[in-house]
């Protein structure tokens, strides 16, 4: 259990959750500037909106730590330890930000729990059928190509879930189900990887 905590980084990461939580809190009116492709100059994302990408970041780093020969062959259920971690942190950003939200009144730690489901998703999608390198670089760079191509006169697409609002529930919606998928190709991944042990 050490080793795994030691590979996968689970210390620094539940230390990276919580001040992703502090700063998304007192941080919500610092706004990036993102320049945009189609229809204006430029569109102000909101610095809480981009910092889930660090945690999940390091959750895809603690993850390509792993050697997959030996553990593979590990008599532990490494693979759904790490699914039940990943899940875990998913639980602890959506209750941490939804708490904040309604006892500070900043809203924004909503959508920040709400994309750092989403962007682990995405992270974990892109995982499954590519490199945890080429994952990690992708889901740093879609918010800002979300920015750049999906906002129209100010106003983001419906697709573009990680630009709007927290009270906008059809991003809600494209987040989890972007979490949820993620999740579980990550349970399928570990069950394949035990069935060839």
């Amino acid at each position: 259990m050490d080793w795994w905590l030691h590979v996968r980084r689970v210390p620094a990461v539940c230390a990276v959750l919580a001040i992703c939580l502090v700063l998304g809190t007192v941080s919500d009116s610092i706004q990036v500037p993102v320049p945009v492709v189609v229809g204006g100059l430029s569109f102000s994302f909101p610095l809480p909106f981009l910092l889930p990408l660090a945690p999940v970041c390091l959750i895809l780093y603690g993850q390509s730590r792993a050697n997959g020969a030996i553990e593979v062959t590990a008599v532990r259920p490494v693979k759904l330890w790490d699914t039940g971690f990943m899940t875990a942190c998913a639980v602890l950003m959506l209750a941490g930000g939804w708490l904040t939200s309604s006892t500070t009144g900043h809203t924004l730690a909503a959508g920040m729990a709400r994309n750092f489901l989403g962007y682990l998703g995405l992270a974990l999608l892109l995982r499954a059928f590519t490199s945890v390198h080429i994952a990690a670089t992708c889901v740093t760079l879609f918010p800002i190509a979300c920015a750049a191509f999906g906002v129209r006169h100010g106003v983001p697409a419906p697709w573009a879930w990680p630009l709007h609002e927290p009270t906008y529930l059809p991003a809600y919606v494209e987040a989890t189900v972007l979490g949820v998928a993620g999740l579980v190709a990550a349970v399928l991944a570990s069950e394949s990887a035990s069935s060839y042990a």
